[in-house]
């Protein structure tokens, strides 16, 4: 069994839950700006890893 496959799946995963959690945090209309605005961090560190993810599945599939 392969590791290779099994790490792009978990940092695809990881990349779509920091996703979800930086989109909640967005649109907590509870939190002040300043704290709603530190939800693009996860974010944008989530999209970045989920492409990157899915690059290697692309290239190294």
């Amino acid at each position: 069994m392969e590791i290779v496959p099994l790490l792009m799946g978990a940092a695809l995963g990881g990349g779509l839950l920091l996703v979800v959690m930086g989109f909640r945090t967005l649109t907590n209309k509870a939190l002040d700006d300043d704290a709603r605005k530190r939800g693009f961090w996860p974010l944008n560190a989530g999209l970045m890893l989920a492409c990157i993810s899915m690059y290697l599945f692309a290239t190294a599939g």
